[in-house]
């Protein structure tokens, strides 16, 4: 179809006098003729209407055909078209002016699911648009619906874009399987009297900040029917171009000189800047070189880094040499959109000895000095050197004899502390002591019953018995007292082995006072 509109323009000539010039422009817009698109023709099985032809196997007129009764949506008669497996009914027409590469068309038709065909259940309703340059010819598939069931007639607006020149169009039925049937069916009637071509266009939009509203979308028209209006909901602006747009949907209808349109929608996407953050603490309390990095995604990069407060921005996430706190963080995106963070940054807690818990030498002949370490801070594991000697995992040395010892504990990271402790020897035949009586009754005097040991012995055994040899109290730690809970004053019994520092073995015993 072609169309001109007059533009007229004032002119004066030199005499003042006035003249009016105007030039024709020409409007153009290629809408093909769809001959017959009611699909009238006399009923009957295996046909096409008139200004059609048959491809693959046997579509009908109806209705009244193959137990079709449904009446026509428009006129008297409709296409009827069942597929299988094996083959899709369909019919096709040769059109006076073909389908152009890249051009968008649009036309309408109606559709309905007919539940039964020759007599046999179908699985849904279906319908496919081909385009091609010989009947039944299928190079390109142009439009094609979803499953439907409804038995009633329903308008559907096809529009589609093709990749080539084509000189044909085929209306078919394709295949779904299911488990209840073997064909598919669909009934056509109604077609537009005309393929329309529409304006072709694309849609350009920018997101969003979270919260706020700067949206925008914009509507470039690439060809078909122009000059071009715009119509957009919500809102009804007929510009081409929306700004200052909160997130969601805007559908715009982009309508052509000749009447055809096409509707695209706008969705504004709210953008949302998220930050992955790692903190690498120093190695060691007080290097102050504690380390933040990021990443960032959503919104539009670059992006920006305003780090602690700073007006002047940094590209690239990475802040080194930090003493331990807290700094604020703005990042914002090359749309301006924004997000902020407070990043806290610890570094390890300082490397201490906590207690060095002393064992002196127990007598005269004796090396059984012990050192026992407490530690906090760092970053365990922690490791031991006593003077020169080998790294160790454990905290504690034993045989030590009497002397000053110096000693470093390193932790994961290799940070360390020294420290220095001194055992001392005490001057004194070595030997078990027991005592023969003791009175538990809280004054801090002999309230309990435990071996003195001044010696350094291995095989500890001590076992309290009453006066009927039943057992009260047994040990095998010297370090354990017994409190005489719930026993009686009286006479006990005690037994008592172990192996001395010459690794002799001992036993004593003998008897026992508790006093009440």
């Amino acid at each position: 179809m072609k169309r001109a509109i007059i533009i007229c323009r004032k002119a004066y000539a030199v005499a003042s006098g006035m003249l009016v010039m105007c030039i024709s422009v020409p409007l153009l817009a290629q809408d093909i003729e769809i001959k017959n698109p009611s699909l009238e023709g006399p009923p009957r099985a295996a046909a096409a209407p008139p200004g059609w032809m048959i491809i693959n196997n046997s579509p009908d007129i109806q209705p009244g055909c193959c137990s079709v009764s449904q009446p026509a949506s428009h006129g008297s008669t409709y296409s009827g078209m069942i597929s299988d497996a094996t083959m899709e009914e369909g019919i096709v027409q040769h059109l006076s002016t073909g389908i152009k590469e890249g051009k968008a068309y649009a036309f309408s038709v109606d559709l309905a699911f007919p539940p039964v065909y020759f007599g046999q259940r179908t699985c849904s309703g279906a319908f496919i648009v081909y385009g091609g340059n010989k009947p039944g010819e299928k190079e390109e598939v142009l439009w094609k619906s979803p499953l439907f069931y409804h038995t009633n007639w329903k308008r559907y607006r096809i529009e589609f874009s093709a990749k080539k020149d084509y000189a044909y169009i085929m209306l078919c039925n394709y295949f779904t399987p299911c488990s209840s049937a073997k064909l598919s069916a669909v009934l056509v009637d109604n077609l537009s009297p005309a393929i329309q071509e529409i304006p072709k266009a694309v849609l350009t939009v920018q997101p969003t900040c979270k919260g706020s509203s700067i949206g925008t979308a914009s509507v470039e028209v690439l060809g078909g029917p122009v000059p071009c209006t715009f119509r957009w909901k919500p809102g009804g602006q007929i510009t081409s171009s929306l700004s200052n747009l909160a997130a969601g949907s805007y559908e715009v209808t982009i309508t052509g000189f000749n009447g055809a349109y096409t509707t695209l929608t706008a969705v504004i996407g709210e953008e949302v800047l998220k930050n992955e953050i790692k903190v690498l603490p120093s190695r060691c309390y007080g290097d102050n070189q504690n380390e933040i990095s990021l990443v960032t995604t959503g919104g539009k990069v670059p992006y920006r880094y305003y780090f602690n407060g700073s007006d002047h921005p940094l590209y690239t996430p990475q802040f080194r040499d930090l003493h331990p706190g807290k700094y604020p963080l703005l990042v914002k995106d090359e749309q301006g959109c924004a997000t902020q963070e407070l990043i806290n940054v610890a570094e390890p807690p300082l490397l201490q000895i906590t207690a060095a818990l002393l064992k002196d030498v127990s007598c005269n002949d004796t090396h059984d000095g012990k050192i026992e370490l407490q530690m906090a801070g760092g970053t365990p594991p922690y490791a031991y050197r006593l003077e020169t000697g080998e790294w160790q995992s454990s905290n504690t040395w034993k045989q030590l004899d009497e002397g000053r010892y110096y000693y470093t504990v390193k932790d994961k990271n290799d940070c360390q502390v020294t420290g220095m402790s001194e055992i001392i020897r005490n001057n004194r035949q070595c030997a078990v002591y027991v005592p023969t009586a003791f009175s538990p009754n809280g004054d801090g005097r002999n309230d309990v019953f435990r071996c003195r040991v001044n010696d350094d012995i291995t095989a500890y055994h001590l076992t309290v018995y009453n006066r009927w040899g039943a057992v009260v109290f047994s040990s095998t730690d010297p370090q354990q007292a017994w409190d005489g809970d719930l026993q009686p004053a009286g006479s006990y019994v005690w037994v008592l082995t172990y192996t001395d520092s010459k690794l002799q073995a001992r036993r004593q015993q003998g008897s026992l006072m508790l006093v009440r």
